[in-house]
């Protein structure tokens, strides 16, 4: 164990942690008292933040925590006071002195609350076990305790009882034979296996047994004993972390009393969706994102089932990632990301679903083929062709040939004949009869102007014949 550090100037000893606490306990308070004589001479605004902000430090020091609400508010009283004073002795600031007088009493009240909370701060009392760590032998961890004011030191290294998996009859310790409760220990390995071995050695899950216990005495089954009490160590505040790891269940059941149509999964469901999506991930070489923490945002904050995740995944980032490069950076361009983790995470929080994306990203397609061409669509028609089957490759082609149609729409103003870009694209998208006819007699004004000019030459060509 850590030997505590002994002090020159005291017969008591102090751990390292008292020792830095009472440095700037001291440091705290000497900012507090030169803060407070600045503003009690100007009550500038700028004077009571720089007391407030002293204050919060000082306030955070536990031997400081009764002395500092006295202090506060004493002096921001007299900055209160003074603030008035200030105003009448000099008519050029009063605008400054009103603000001064209104920030030193919104002062007095945080000053107030942030005592009350410092008086209210405790620490875990000292030899609590606050976590195990892993030790460097296998099978051991290492206890860390509380040193009682707001520290920790570790402990000699002690037997692991927890085996993921294990049925729990018995274990060995690495120093000496040791035989564990069945119960205790089963449980334990049955954590595990949700949340990893050293998490599974942790003193709240003894806090979720116990309460899993109970549901099972009342007739639970194993499962459905360690679902309620999640539930339950929420409601009463203990195993916090057991909470937090589950908390996307909690984000789905409040959508669904709030009535929305969500499910709620189990404990043992949630995490086969946590390995399912991983395996997606890791599939599209996006394994930065196979964690507990996206994973909860996916399932919790954007209510995205795996199946719908793995679909954006798959059909959607598949998509940009996979797309030529001209079309990647038109993609790119509704789609930003730094990188294809981050353009991926950005698919899979935001509001759009799978469906809807999918959709976008085939428009997006056809604005670019039609961009590539030099033909300007919007999203709308690119939505429009997607629909009826075009894909960005079948789509090049046929956009070349809009490409030349639209020269006929000055064609088409010689013989009082509206053809628009609407038109050229019915035409090659769609065999539409109305443009096909409007194209035919644009064509055949278009012959007969060639007609006449030809004609008319001929004809000047026969006049002047013999004259040179």
């Amino acid at each position: 164990m850590r030997e505590p550090i002994k002090t020159s100037s005291s017969k008591s000893t102090l751990t390292p942690t008292q020792v830095k606490q009472e440095a700037a306990a001291v440091s705290a308070k000497a900012a507090l008292t030169s803060a407070a004589n600045t503003a009690k001479k100007a009550p500038t605004p700028a004077n009571v933040a720089a007391v407030k902000e002293a204050f919060k430090v000082a306030q955070a020091s536990p031997s400081l925590a009764s002395t500092t609400a006295k202090t506060a508010m004493s002096t921001l009283e007299d900055i209160n006071t003074n603030a008035a004073a200030y105003r009448t002795a000099n008519d050029a600031t009063i605008a400054a002195a009103e603000s001064a007088a209104a920030n030193a009493n919104s002062a007095v009240e945080e000053a107030n609350a942030l005592a009350n909370a410092g008086n209210k701060k405790t620490f875990p009392k000292l030899g609590s076990v606050l976590r195990y760590d892993a030790g460097s032998v296998e099978g051991s961890r290492i206890p860390i305790y509380a040193d009682g004011v707001g520290g920790e030191f570790a402990g000699e290294p002690t037997f692991n009882p927890v085996k993921p998996g294990s049925t729990g009859f018995s274990d060995t310790s690495f120093t000496e034979s040791t035989t564990v409760t069945l119960a205790s220990n089963t449980f334990a390995n049955t954590v595990a296996l949700l949340m990893g071995e050293n998490e599974a050695g942790q003193p709240w899950v003894e806090e979720l047994r116990t309460l899993t216990q109970g549901f099972i005495n009342t007739g639970s089954s194993v499962d459905e004993a360690i679902n309620l009490a999640l539930r339950d160590a929420k409601a009463q505040g203990k195993a916090s972390k057991f909470v937090n790891r589950f908390s996307a269940i909690f984000k789905l059941q409040d959508r669904l009393n709030a009535g929305e149509t969500v499910q709620v999964p189990s404990i043992a469901d949630y995490v086969k969706s946590e390995q399912a999506l991983g395996d997606v991930f890791r599939a599209v070489n996006l394994g930065d994102l196979a964690t507990q923490e996206i994973t909860a945002k996916i399932l919790g904050d954007a209510n995205k089932s795996v199946s719908e995740a793995t679909s954006i995944i798959q059909n959607v980032f598949g998509a940009i990632d996979n797309a030529p490069e001209v079309l990647k950076n038109d993609l790119k361009t509704f789609f930003p990301g730094a990188d294809r983790t981050s353009i991926a995470k950005a698919l899979l929080l935001g509001k759009e679903g799978a469906l809807e994306l999918t959709k976008k990203v085939a428009s997006i397609e056809q604005f670019s083929a039609a961009k590539s061409q030099g033909v300007n669509i919007d999203l709308a028609t690119g939505a429009d062709l997607a629909a009826g089957g075009e894909t960005y490759g079948t789509s090049l082609g046929k956009f070349a040939t809009v490409k030349q149609l639209e020269r006929g729409q000055a064609l088409g103003q010689m013989s009082n004949i509206r053809f628009t870009q609407e038109d050229a694209i019915a035409s090659t998208f769609q065999s539409s009869a109305a443009a096909d006819e409007k194209i035919r007699r644009i064509e055949e004004g278009e012959q007969n102007r060639f007609r006449s000019r030809s004609g008319a030459l001929l004809s000047q060509s026969r006049n002047t014949a013999g004259q040179i």
